[in-house]
């Protein structure tokens, strides 16, 4: 009966070990609209991570999400957007659009926009958020620009790709 119990210690240990770590990953999403001649931009993340990030650096609670939540949370959640997230179209820098947020269960979606947009030759994406918070965080960027898609993974060391089209 000893023998059995060690066995399964020996599978339950390993499996708690993957249930504890925590994945650290973002989507933000990149679609060229050349009807409207806009890039509609699309950025999830967890909400506890956008939180904690906010809550280092501005040094107060933000209690996103809740009936409590600061009162300065969209200025803040705008400036730390703007500062970390950074696009260029034909290398040129663009200043996007900051639509605003939303909140959905335990996921916090940002909403941004590039307009008079006429021809995409290049485009690189900057994404930062959350390097400083979390070592392990990833970024994953999806682009569809006119039939063309590709996904960038961006990391701490690597927080800008370019597609050249």
């Amino acid at each position: 009966m000893k023998r059995f119990s060690n066995l399964i210690w020996l599978l339950i240990i390993p499996l708690l070990a993957f249930g504890i770590h925590k994945h650290y990953i973002s989507l933000t999403k990149v679609d060229f609209i050349k009807e409207k001649k806009a890039i509609q931009i699309t950025m999830k993340f967890f909400l506890d991570d956008i939180e904690l990030a906010l809550e280092n650096r501005m040094g107060q609670p933000m209690d996103l999400g809740t009936k409590d939540e600061n009162k300065l949370a969209d200025e803040f959640l705008e400036t730390y957007v703007r500062q970390k997230f950074k696009i260029w179209i034909n290398d040129k820098e663009m200043i996007y659009s900051y639509l605003g947020k939303e909140y959905e269960n335990n996921d916090v979606f940002f909403y941004l926009e590039l307009e008079n947009i006429d021809q995409i030759n290049s485009i690189a994406i900057e994404n930062s958020m959350l390097f400083e918070t979390f070592e392990e965080q990833q970024n994953y960027v999806k682009l569809t620009i006119e039939g063309v898609q590709k996904t960038f993974i961006l990391v701490k060391a690597n927080v800008k790709e370019m597609l050249k089209l």
